[in-house]
C-alpha cells in the first residue's frame, strides 16, 4: 500500500509538471509455544567467580496470580519467577477476540518479563522460582495514588530475591526495582520479552508488516522487522531501551542512558499462522515471532532498577517516557524518515490537540484539520494558480518564437531565455508550488496509517477510521470531488480545453480513486475534507482567470487575416 501511495506521487508529480511546461491554459490464532529459552545465549563473564546456588522450585500447581487493575489496563502477575502473564488494555478493543480488549501476551507464554540471574559461568533461573507477593490484587486509582507489589524469595542455599512493581495512575509505564543477596560477585540480570505479541488487529491493518524488534543503542533508534530476524542476533550495548511492537502496541524495557542495558539477544521463532474471517472468506497470515533478552549489569550491593512500557504507541505517552521512545513507532521508510519525522510530529501533535481541546472524536478532527490545511496552503494554491495564468498569456510569444526560428535551435534557444528575462516568465512557477505539499501529503499518508487515535474511531457511517469505507462512499466521493475542482477549474474560466488537458480532467481522479480506494477510511476522509474546503478558492480563482483572458483578448485583438487569393479564374464572357 505504501509503495502505491509513492508511485500515485511520482506520477501525479510528473503529470503537473509536464502539463504545465508543454500544456498550458489557453487563459490563465494466538501463539501456544514458549520461547526456546534454551536457545537464548548466555552473557559471557568479565571473570572466573563462585559457582550460583541451584534453586529450589516449587511444583506447577503452587502458581498464583496478583492482579493489577486501572482504568486504563489490568495487568496480571504470576507468583511463579513474578512474570507477566496476562495485559489487557480496556481501551482498545481486539479485532480477534469480538468484545474483549487487546491482550498484549502471547497465550500460554510463562515468561513475559520473567528474569534471570547470570554470575559467571551459572545461570539462576528465576522463572520457576516460587515469590510470595506482598498483595493479591491491586486497584490504581488517582484517589489511591501509586502502588507497589513486592514480590519475595528466599533459598534455603541462602540466596535471595526482592521485586518490586511501582504502579501509578494514568500511565502504563511500570517501575520495576529489585535486590539479589547471597551472591559473591558481580552479576547480570537477564528480563525475557516475547515471544512477540499476542494477535489483536485487523487482516486489513497489515499488523504483521509492522512486528519488529525496536532498540535505542548508543542514542540511535533502529527497528528491524522480526519476518528479517535469522537465528540468535546479538544487541550491543549500550542499550537505553528495547522492545517488540507491532502495528499500534509496544513492550518495551526501558533502563534509560544513565545506566543503561549492557546489551540483549533476540531469538528467532517459528511463525504462527493466524486466520481472519471476512464475509465468508478466510485469509491466513503468518505471524512472525521473537524472543527478546535484555541485559542489565546488577549493582555492587545487588540492586537494579528499570521500567516497563505496556501499552499503546501513543505519541504524547511515548515522548513523556523520555530517550526518544516515541521513535519506536516509525514513519515512512527508513531513507525517508529523515524528513518526516518533523512533519509527523508537528500532525500528531495538532491532531491530538485538537482532539483534547475541543473534546470531539477523531473524524470531526480530520474534518477540521483538512480544513485548516486548506487556509494555510491558500496562499500558496493561489500563487501557483496566477502563474498558471501569467505562463499561459506568454504561450502565443513563445509560440511565435519557435515558429520564426524554427530553423535556428540556437537563436530560439537565446529570444527564449529573453522572453524569460523580460515577462519575468518561469516555466516551473506554476508547478513548483504544488509540489511543495507532497511532503505533507506522504507525511499524512504514514501518521493515518500508523496513529492509534484512529483506531476503532468511529464518524457517521464510518466504524473504524483506520479501516476501510465499508461502503466505499469516501473513495467514490474522492473521485466526484476531484472531477468538480476540474471541472469549475475549465467551465468558469472559459478556458478551451485541449485534449490533453480533457484527458487529465478523467484520468487523474479515477487514478487517485484507485489508490485510495482500499486505504483507511480516516486518510480518504481528509482529502474529501480538503476538496470541499478547496471548492471556494477554486472558483475565485477560475473567476480570476476569466477576467484575465477578457482583458488579454480586448488589448491584444486578433490579428486580421489576409485575403487569399481564388483557387479559380473567372469565366470571360
Amino acid at each position: 500500500m505504501e509503495k502505491r501511495l509513492l508511485i500515485a506521487v511520482l506520477l501525479m508529480g510528473a503529470v503537473i509538471m509536464i502539463t504545465n511546461i508543454f500544456f498550458p491554459p489557453v487563459a490563465p490464532v494466538e501463539p501456544g509455544a514458549k520461547a526456546d529459552s534454551a536457545a537464548i545465549a548466555r552473557p559471557r563473564p568479565a571473570r572466573p567467580v563462585a559457582a550460583a546456588p541451584a534453586l529450589q522450585t516449587a511444583p506447577a500447581a503452587a502458581r498464583d496470580s496478583v492482579v493489577v487493575r486501572s482504568n486504563l489496563y489490568e495487568y496480571v502477575f504470576s507468583t511463579r519467577g513474578a512474570a507477566l502473564t496476562r495485559a489487557e488494555l480496556f481501551r482498545y478493543p481486539s479485532y480477534t477476540h469480538p468484545g474483549k480488549p487487546v491482550q498484549l501476551v502471547p497465550g500460554g507464554t510463562s515468561d513475559f518479563l520473567a528474569h534471570r540471574i547470570v554470575v559467571g559461568a551459572d545461570t539462576l533461573n528465576l522463572r520457576a522460582a516460587p515469590f510470595q507477593p506482598s498483595a493479591r490484587s491491586l486497584v490504581v486509582d488517582s484517589a489511591g495514588g501509586t502502588q507497589t507489589v513486592r514480590f519475595s524469595y528466599a533459598d534455603p542455599s541462602g540466596f535471595g530475591a526482592e521485586l518490586t512493581y511501582t504502579f501509578r495512575p494514568g500511565t502504563y509505564l511500570v517501575g520495576v526495582q529489585g535486590r539479589v543477596t547471597g551472591l559473591q560477585d558481580r552479576a547480570t540480570l537477564l528480563t525475557n520479552v516475547g515471544p512477540g505479541l499476542a494477535p489483536h488487529e485487523a487482516f486489513d491493518h497489515h499488523s504483521e508488516r509492522e512486528l519488529a524488534l525496536v532498540t535505542r543503542v548508543a542514542g540511535k533508534v533502529d527497528r528491524e522487522a522480526l519476518g528479517k530476524l535469522e537465528g540468535t542476533a546479538t544487541i550491543p550495548g549500550p542499550l537505553a531501551w528495547a522492545g517488540i511492537k507491532d502495528k499500534y502496541f509496544l513492550a518495551a524495557i526501558v533502563a534509560g542512558d544513565d545506566r543503561p542495558m549492557s546489551g540483549g539477544r533476540v531469538v528467532d521463532l517459528p511463525d504462527v499462522r493466524q486466520a481472519f474471517v471476512e464475509d465468508g472468506d478466510t485469509s491466513v497470515v503468518e505471524l512472525p515471532r521473537a524472543a527478546l533478552t535484555t541485559e542489565l549489569p546488577i549493582a555492587t550491593d545487588g540492586t537494579f532498577a528499570f521500567q516497563a512500557y505496556l501499552g499503546p504507541q501513543e505519541y504524547g505517552r511515548l515522548k513523556a517516557v523520555g530517550y526518544e521512545l516515541e521513535d519506536a513507532t516509525p514513519y515512512g521508510y527508513r531513507w525517508l524518515q529523515p524528513v518526516i519525522r518533523p512533519f509527523a510530529a508537528l500532525i500528531v501533535s495538532i491532531l491530538n490537540y485538537l482532539h483534547d481541546k475541543l473534546g470531539i472524536g477523531y473524524g470531526w478532527v480530520l474534518v477540521i484539520f483538512g480544513v485548516m490545511m486548506r487556509v494555510v496552503l491558500w496562499p500558496l494554491n493561489a500563487r501557483a494558480m496566477r502563474a498558471q495564468m501569467k505562463n499561459a498569456a506568454v504561450a502565443p510569444l513563445m509560440q511565435e518564437i519557435r515558429e520564426k526560428y524554427a530553423d535556428n535551435p540556437q537563436k530560439q534557444q537565446e529570444e527564449m531565455l529573453r522572453l524569460y528575462r523580460e515577462e519575468g516568465f518561469n516555466p516551473m512557477a506554476g508547478c513548483l508550488p504544488m509540489l511543495v505539499p507532497f511532503p505533507v501529503l506522504i507525511t499524512l499518508f504514514f501518521v493515518f496509517q500508523s496513529t492509534i487515535g484512529f483506531r476503532g474511531a468511529e464518524f457517521l457511517w464510518l466504524p473504524d477510521l483506520s479501516l476501510r469505507d465499508p461502503f466505499y462512499i469516501l473513495p467514490l466521493f474522492l473521485v466526484a470531488s476531484m472531477f468538480a475542482l476540474q471541472w469549475i477549474s475549465t467551465k468558469l474560466s472559459g478556458m478551451e480545453q485541449n485534449a490533453q488537458m480533457k484527458m487529465m480532467m478523467y484520468i487523474m481522479p479515477l487514478m487517485i480513486g484507485i489508490f485510495f480506494f482500499t486505504m483507511p477510511s480516516g486518510l480518504n476522509l481528509y482529502y474529501a475534507a480538503t476538496n470541499v474546503a478547496s471548492m471556494p478558492q477554486q472558483m475565485l480563482i477560475a473567476l480570476e482567470r476569466k477576467r484575465t483572458s477578457e482583458e488579454q483578448k480586448r488589448n491584444n485583438p486578433p490579428k486580421p487575416q489576409p485575403a487569399t487569393a481564388s483557387k479559380g479564374k473567372r469565366k470571360k464572357g
